[in-house]
């Protein structure tokens, strides 16, 4: 599963390819930016299987958050 983050020092959004039980038990994430461990989850963006910087459908419908959100858009 790819993880979006966000690096609270420099503000970059990232993501990672990590497992459910990598998560988690705490694995350390850091800023590839600006190398910083001081990082947020970003929840409203959970993708399954590809990055969302890869995903050419990045629209939503007007119920869901999107980047293949509750209804797939």
């Amino acid at each position: 599963m790819y993880y979006t983050f966000i690096c609270n020092k420099c503000e970059e959004v990232f993501e990672i390819n990590a497992s459910i039980s990598e998560i988690s038990n705490g694995l350390k994430v850091i800023c590839p930016k600006c190398s910083s461990d001081d990082v947020r989850r970003d929840y409203s963006r959970i993708n399954f299987g590809i990055s969302a910087a890869n995903s050419s459908n990045t629209q939503s419908c007007s119920s869901c958050s999107g980047n293949r959100g509750c209804c797939g858009s």
